[in-house]
């Protein structure tokens, strides 16, 4: 039993203090975005912020999306315990890219 109480309090440990962050950027396409990129990119976002530790709590995850001209977006992955890598840039598809950053501790 403490063997087991050890590994867990380790593993915990190991996956450090969780933080929030937070992803801005930019779609290449400028005006003519369209709703299927947007979506796109929220999709591989919030795949991201799940692969960086944060726990699926449905819109809480990852909050945030794009501005009024439907190219530029800032979102916030909220609780990410694992190796989150920031400052780090994520650019999953080449049309575009966010730079990453840690907004805060949680």
């Amino acid at each position: 039993m403490k063997l087991v109480l050890l590994f867990a309090a380790t593993a915990l440990a190991a996956r450090g203090k969780p933080i929030h962050v937070a992803f801005e950027g930019n779609v290449i396409f400028g005006s003519q975005t369209l709703d299927s990129h947007r979506q796109k990119v929220h999709d591989e976002l919030y795949q991201h912020c799940l692969d960086i530790g944060a726990n699926a709590h449905g819109d809480e995850t990852l909050t945030g999306g794009f501005d009024g001209e439907g190219f530029h977006f800032k979102y916030t992955c909220n609780c990410a315990h694992g190796n989150t890598k920031v400052p780090d840039t994520i650019s999953i598809d080449s049309w575009w890219s966010a730079k990453a950053t840690k907004a805060g501790t949680c």
